[in-house]
């Protein structure tokens, strides 16, 4: 269970163990015995770290068995759905909303801007059919 506590520090503090003590309301000489002790860790400091991590998968911790994160795999499905959705809306979106997309992860549009996206999207495709057409004559 060391290995993984270690890991968990790892990847919550860049392994900075000062800042993980901190983090978990522990004292660095608490967290160095719970590192280097021969007894493991008991149950109190493994509660800690699942109330205070709800991300990591309490199977693993104890076990080492799966996988050490949780996945929301419904909500990142959800997630990638939307996404996917909107994209073909980009070409016509503004650079703030394309910034809350990409940067923000934000994907909840009301539907009176999506309305707009798909107007201007129409707006789009007539001229690009139009200039096709102009061009197909002009030969």
């Amino acid at each position: 269970m060391k290995t993984r506590l270690r890991f968990i520090i790892e990847t919550k503090t860049d392994g900075r163990q000062s800042e993980f003590a901190a983090l978990m309301g522990w004292s660095p000489q608490y967290l160095s015995r719970l590192l280097l002790g021969d007894s493991g860790i008991g149950l109190r400091p493994v509660v800690a770290l699942l109330e205070k991590f709800p991300d990591i998968d309490a199977r693993w911790l104890l076990l080492g068995e799966g996988f050490p994160f949780s996945v929301n795999l419904d909500a990142a499905k959800r997630h990638l759905l939307r996404l996917l959705s909107l994209e073909k809306y980009m070409p016509v979106m503004s650079p703030t909303y394309l910034k809350l997309i990409t940067e923000n992860g934000f994907t909840n549009f009301p539907p009176e801007i999506i309305a707009q996206w798909e107007e201007a999207l129409q707006k789009r495709q007539e001229a690009i059919d139009s200039a096709m057409k102009r061009s197909a004559t002009d030969r």
